[in-house]
């Protein structure tokens, strides 16, 4: 296998080195031929204008790429179109294929994709150049079925100011194969009995700080993101806010730049991975990649040094497996940081490879056998050879980085802080654990004990209203179903129910004689009955322990269009938690038997539920309601 390098200034320039390209291959000859092509903030038509010059000149060479691009503008001599040339000289080695994939459709481009790789022999790995920053990259790498790995990079999109996403910016970039691609996958499938592939991720940062909770948000049917991730909190306060507080920081055009030494970081399956986020809105935070909200958020850190160190040792790893080619993905925010020292990154692989490719993409793609994914802020490393006899390659995907144990003598301050940083994180991560395991032996007993107080209150409420059995039940289980579906946290789930166990609270206050009479109420009793509300808000703000136990019994009877009680409330103005649990008592309401009714029909109750949608009712939770009231074909959501 031989590599050869040629960059370009123009497309025109590029147009014209194709002859050089193809005296090359006269003198090269070889079984197979690919080019990996980079074209920074150059549009799809000019693009498609070099894709035409490769068609009518090189044919049989086939090829693969992204728009790529830099970070920052470190020098103006810093060429914009990379072709790089790979000839085989043992076999058929490379399998192009382009996957048109819109945002929703992952699931059969990753079936699509499957089929393909399943159809070539001896997968040795997988070059991956996503483009679309709606696309969820994630989902289509933990659906591949080969063994091999993947690794890549997400095409950038053309704009002007490199600082900061554009949030209307979707499908800008492209992806560079048979065709230019604005939204799918374009696939460099690299295979062959005497192929061998070794992959190393790279990153450099640590971890520093404690360890903190994440709320996503869902995604929202047809809006789409600037990424996988939405996250909704941090800490259980806006995303956003973790940076004002830590960092001092605002969300502007210079906030990727403010941001950069510190990144995000999460551990999946043991690789540490970081995320920069690349748009922001209503005070959330999007990300590139995925997160969980079983995934524990820190903050990372680094210096120059430590990054430049892990990426020196990582080019020595790679000289050790004698590639015949190698292909670099960096993430541009490593050039944020490093600024004009980004080169060393890079001349530290040339110095064994000198016709070597490297890209920048939005993020970096290193996956394999569930580890990995879609990175950011690191370096991914590919060598391949053929037909050397050599033994395995190994992929290192969360290899522990280097450090500092190289130095003697004087140790710069970079180093002694990020050393300090890292055993001091350490130290605390652990004292934060130990704190969070005693802490949640005593959250437990006391939701123990506070449920059992609430229930008890519940039943004396219920027991109040003759014609009523476990209404303060069945209205806590509808909404905390209610809010199970809106994608709500289990912690948020529990809150609701409480509030929906002691939502009639205030009723000890109405005498039994009015709760109970089965005629009809007159206007004094009527407004005996509305003092509920306020009185149980009373009642409830008591508990301090519990803050939010008042808001359900509060303003549960106010309605959407601010003709409720006992504040006319109107709207979003109305908590969350008692609108959740408005539509849930109402249901029960008409499904439980009254002084003066007995239950009503199922038809008519999904009847009043749809018509007071928007007037009565949150139409949110009210459809959700209905899917509810559709699912319960036997009608077993009533009293009894």
């Amino acid at each position: 296998m031989k590599q050869f390098h040629f960059e370009y200034d123009t497309i025109a320039q590029a147009c014209a080195g194709i002859s050089g390209i193809r005296d090359v291959l006269s003198d090269h000859p070889g079984k197979d031929a690919m080019v990996f092509l980079f074209l920074a903030r150059f549009s799809k038509e000019e693009a498609e204008r070099l894709i035409a010059a490769y068609d009518d000149s090189l044919p049989e060479v086939k090829r693969v790429g992204i728009s790529g691009g830099y970070a920052v503008d470190l020098n103006a001599a810093l060429p914009i179109i990379k072709c790089n040339l790979v000839i085989a000289e043992c076999g058929e080695v490379f399998h192009p294929f382009q996957i048109p994939c819109a945002p929703g459709g992952e699931a059969d481009a990753a079936d699509a994709l499957n089929r393909f790789i399943d159809q070539i022999p001896d997968v040795k790995g997988v070059a991956f150049y996503p483009s679309g920053l709606g696309l969820n990259v994630t989902r289509v790498l933990r659906a591949m079925d080969s063994k091999a790995p993947f690794f890549g990079a997400m095409a950038i999109p053309k704009y002007e100011s490199s600082r900061m996403l554009n949030t209307g910016i979707l499908e800008d970039g492209y992806g560079i194969g048979r065709e230019i691609l604005s939204l799918g996958f374009t696939v460099m499938v690299i295979a062959g009995q005497q192929v061998t592939l070794s992959l190393d991720y790279i990153l450099g940062w640590e971890p520093i700080g404690r360890e903190m909770d994440v709320t996503i948000e869902p995604p929202t049917p047809g809006m789409l993101r600037a990424g996988e991730t939405e996250l909704r909190l941090i800490d259980g306060k806006p995303a956003l806010e973790i940076y004002r507080k830590y960092l001092g920081v605002e969300w502007n055009e210079d906030f990727i730049m403010n941001v950069c030494e510190f990144p995000l970081m999460v551990q999946q399956n043991g690789v540490d991975i970081c995320f920069v986020p690349m748009n922001s809105r209503y005070g959330r935070l999007s990300l590139i990649g995925n997160v969980e909200e079983k995934d524990k958020l820190r903050f990372s850190y680094s210096t120059r040094e430590a990054i430049l160190s892990a990426s020196e040792e990582g080019s020595k790893r790679m000289a050790a497996f004698e590639p015949e080619a190698v292909v670099l993905s960096l993430c541009g925010n490593r050039i944020n940081f490093l600024k004009q020292d980004a080169h060393l990154e890079w001349d530290y692989y040339r110095r064994n490879n000198p016709n070597l490719v490297y890209c920048h993409g939005q993020c970096e793609i290193a996956y394999k056998d569930g580890k990995g994914g879609v990175l950011n802020s690191a370096l991914v490393a590919v060598g391949i050879r053929e037909c050397d006899g050599h033994g395995g390659a190994e992929s290192y995907i969360g290899r522990p980085d280097t450090g500092n144990e190289h130095i003697n003598g004087f140790i710069p301050l970079e180093y002694r802080v990020s050393h300090f940083f890292h055993v001091m994180t350490e130290e605390l991560v652990h004292f934060q654990h130990h704190l969070e395991d005693e802490v949640e032996k005593k959250t437990r007993e006391n939701e123990g004990l506070s449920f059992h107080v609430v229930q008890t209150l519940a039943e004396a409420i219920d027991a109040k209203d003759t014609y009523t059995n476990g209404h303060s039940g069945r209205v806590a289980k509808y909404s905390r179903e209610i809010a199970r579906r809106l994608g709500l946290t289990e912690r948020q789930q529990n809150e609701i129910f409480m509030m929906g166990l002691l939502h009639d609270v205030g009723k000890i206050g109405v005498p039994d004689a009015v709760i109970n009479k089965p005629g009809r109420l007159t206007d004094e009793e009527l407004a005996m009955i509305k003092t509920h509300p306020a009185t149980g808000a009373r009642i409830l703000e008591k508990i301090r322990e519990m803050p939010g136990l008042a808001v359900g019994a509060h303003w549960h009877h106010e309605r959407i269009d601010g003709k409720g009680y006992p504040d006319g409330l109107k709207g979003e103005k109305i908590p969350e938690p008692a609108r959740i649990i408005a539509v849930a008592d109402a249901y029960d309401a008409m499904t439980s038997n009254r002084s003066y009714r007995d239950v009503m029909p199922q038809e008519k109750v999904r009847e009043q539920i749809e018509k007071g949608l928007g007037t009565q009712f949150d139409p949110v939770f009210g459809k959700i309601m209905l899917q509810m009231i559709d699912e319960d074909t036997e009608y077993q959501m009533r009293e009894g």
